[in-house]
């Protein structure tokens, strides 16, 4: 279930923003269980760590111990669906830290478009009240199943919230794992799906790491791309991949070590959705389709994509989604970024390791770069 199939009228005259009143729960949510562990027994905590499976629609948050900051719980969920922010201390995990609303809706996007339907939150005891409002926002704007898992006596915090709302408290260890192996998505992942749990990518990227060429519409000549290669002072094996319009459905060995980090390094779904759009289409960023309508491709009943690689589809139906939650009025036609998310997608390529060959004849090839340029690689994605 996807926010534009749950959001209320308010969502279609501005953005969606994490905010919850008590008393104005959406009827018929799944629901709300508080596994109470009393004495602090270990054994919930594992039961409830283990209860992580991606795959099947599940994941469990693991807060950050005594993590003030008003957008930390979403960085929490963006963890545990395995996107990897900016490095602590870098400028950009500064932006991060201080925009609450983008980073609550780049978590509600990729928690719709991979389908996940029950969340477990641990060490609920130590969440703010203002966690718990944008939490429980999610809540409503998802319809996802919500398991909190307090440990010790219940804090003032979430005896207030919980005031509420219709929730059942679990005290056992026995009902615990119930609960947290319950979950009735209603549109669950499948297998045949391009399983980016599986592996993590490595981040920060490794110095020397395998790298990529951009796809182009137009196959530079071999003379470009060894002035290219001199130019960015390559220092790692650049590996092939499949030419535009050629992407099968299910990926090769090369492919498929990209769309992991594809998955892994990008946090904002805007922009990984971009990046796949440009390796799919092989245009520049200035003449990317919109993700509601990759090109020739078409969209199933459920909201599923159809006719682009499995691997793909994830990244661009989180585009979609974050758009609809942060313009929900925005006209259908080519992907509209601004200059920093034009600037951030760059930085996203440069992330993955994806470097952009000049145009055929161009002369921009046959330069070095300046002395001191940024190695390929090593540099961060520019965030909000």
């Amino acid at each position: 279930m996807t926010p534009r199939e749950t959001a209320g009228p308010e969502q279609t005259t501005g953005p969606w923003r994490p905010t919850w009143s008590p008393g104005h729960t959406r009827p018929g949510l799944p629901p709300l269980t508080m596994v109470h562990d009393r004495s602090d027994d270990y054994a919930f905590m594992a039961a409830a760590l283990a209860a992580h499976t991606p795959a099947s629609g599940r994941i469990t948050i693991h807060p950050t111990p005594v993590a003030g900051a008003p957008a930390a719980l979403a960085h929490d969920v963006l963890r545990s669906l395995g996107k990897h922010l900016p490095p602590h201390g870098s400028p950009e995990a500064v932006g991060w830290a201080a925009q609450a609303e983008i980073a609550w809706r780049v978590a509600a996007a990729w928690m719709s478009a991979l389908r996940i339907g029950h969340v477990v939150v641990t060490r609920t005891h130590r969440i703010s009240s203002r966690h718990f409002e944008h939490l429980f926002a999610l809540r409503e704007l998802t319809g996802m199943r919500l398991t909190l898992l307090c440990h010790g006596p219940v804090p003032p915090a979430l005896a207030t919230a919980l005031s509420a709302l219709e929730y059942e408290t679990v005290h056992t260890l026995a009902a615990a794992r119930r609960t947290l192996a319950a979950i009735e998505p209603a549109d669950p992942p499948t297998a045949a799906r391009f399983a980016w749990w599986e592996a993590a990518a490595h981040f920060p990227p490794r110095p020397g790491e395998p790298c990529f060429w951009l796809p182009a519409r137009r196959t530079p000549s071999r003379t470009d791309i060894q002035a290219a290669s001199r130019r960015l002072d390559l220092d790692a094996n650049v590996l092939p991949l499949p030419a535009v319009g050629r992407f099968p459905p299910e990926p090769d060995e090369h492919t498929m070590l990209l769309a992991h980090r594809l998955h892994a390094r990008i946090v904002h779904p805007v922009h990984a959705a971009a990046l796949a759009l440009r390796i799919l289409t092989g245009r520049p960023q200035a003449q990317l389709p919109h993700p509601a309508t990759p090109g020739t491709n078409t969209r199933t009943e459920p909201g599923r994509w159809t006719g682009i690689p499995t691997w793909a589809v994830d990244l661009i139906e989180a585009g979609d989604c974050f758009g609809n939650l942060d313009r929900p009025t925005r006209a259908e036609g080519p992907l509209r970024l601004s200059g920093w998310d034009q600037t951030a997608v760059t930085e996203a390529a440069r992330t993955c390791a994806l470097h952009e060959l000049p145009a055929p004849g161009s002369r921009r090839g046959r330069t070095r770069g300046r002395p001191g340029s940024t190695r390929p690689g090593r540099s961060t994605p520019t965030t909000r």
